[in-house]
């Protein structure tokens, strides 16, 4: 059996998401690993509710098994159960490194009146964009966000009193209690109809044009699946006169500064990266190519909608590395206007 394990992990590793599947569900009953891997699966081609049965088996037969915990909460997550699924993504803390803490008391949702709440960026600069939006319903009268340098500026325009964002949060001073931004939404047991987008800014003036980027961080481990190939990039630049939004490029020196050019677009073709969590923040239209498994939570299967932004539409692969297919839906919809194009 284990020789057959060790063919279907080569198979998933290789994206034969297929086999590999064919080969867990004849391993099933084995052992948890198995059952690990299927919930995967599952989860990233959109079968979240058979995932989640999946994995609530993975975790019964090994309640340590922090993984399929983590991939639990992304599932739950994605299929809108936020209350039950902030709680299991919570063991990235134990599976990924944690941002250094100030020595403060931990804060888990008890009234903050009167109190200064310091609170700590985790995770990409997409996921701080979008976490954000909870910053101001914590009830502190006071609070300090230490975030991603490139995120200072843009996140000092919410609409949240007493709000300091900086880049560290041993910076001006201290307060009475500490939580990760991420943590926010499980001590209140928040969603996103709970703080809609747009909630940045965006400036009332003459759109036109639209904004592409086509790059992510580099290191990341999707970028493989989520990035198109040089070919495919050209293919996608030859559709429109695009802004480019690549700080490399525009000469932003930070979001505050790619915000300010959006908000002059008609609307925003993106990579699933932190350019498409601004425009949606911002309520820009965005049309975000995504590929044909799930790498995040915050898209939906269900449509080419998110739940977290209202403006934004997702173009996925019909099936892994169809990037023809994107390219040919983006063609229809920069045919339309924007709002059209946006439905």
């Amino acid at each position: 059996m284990e020789e057959t394990f060790q063919q279907g992990i080569a198979l998933h590793r290789e994206g034969r998401l297929e086999e590999a599947e064919a080969i867990y569900r004849q391993l099933v009953d084995w052992r948890p690993a198995v059952l690990h891997n299927l919930g995967v699966i599952l989860r990233i081609t959109g079968r979240l509710d058979e995932a989640e049965t999946v994995l609530r088996r993975a975790i019964a037969a090994n309640p340590t098994g922090l993984q399929s915990r983590y991939t639990l909460g992304m599932t739950l997550l994605q299929a809108g159960k936020y209350a039950e699924g902030w709680v299991h993504y919570e063991t990235r803390f134990q599976l990924l490194p944690k941002p250094p803490s100030p020595p403060l008391p931990d804060w888990r949702g008890e009234s903050l009146a009167g109190k200064r709440l310091v609170v700590v960026g985790e995770q990409g600069l997409g996921d701080q964009i979008l976490l954000s939006r909870f910053v101001g319903m914590t009830g502190a009268d006071e609070v300090a966000f230490a975030c991603a340098r490139p995120l200072v500026r843009l996140l000092s325009a919410l609409p949240v009193e007493a709000f300091n964002p900086r880049q560290s949060w041993d910076e001006g001073g201290g307060g009475d209690c500490w939580t990760y931004l991420g943590q926010i939404p499980r001590w209140l047991e928040l969603g996103p109809r709970d703080a809609p987008a747009p909630y940045l800014p965006c400036p009332q003036r003459p759109v036109s044009g639209a904004g592409l980027m086509l790059e992510g961080a580099p290191g990341n481990g999707n970028n493989a699946r989520r990035l198109p190939s040089l070919a495919v990039a050209a293919a996608i630049r030859d559709l429109a006169p695009f802004v480019d939004l690549n700080p490399e490029a525009s000469g932003a020196r930070d979001f505050a500064d790619t915000a300010e050019t959006v908000a002059g677009l008609e609307r925003v073709v993106s990579v699933d990266t932190s350019v498409a969590h601004l425009a949606g923040a911002m309520g820009k239209p965005c049309w975000v190519m995504a590929p044909a498994v799930a790498i995040d939570w915050w898209t939906s299967w269900k449509d080419d909608r998110s739940a977290w932004y209202p403006s934004v539409r997702v173009v996925r692969q019909r099936q892994p590395g169809d990037w023809a297919g994107v390219v040919a839906d983006l063609t229809g919809v920069l045919a339309q206007p924007a709002a059209q194009a946006a439905g």
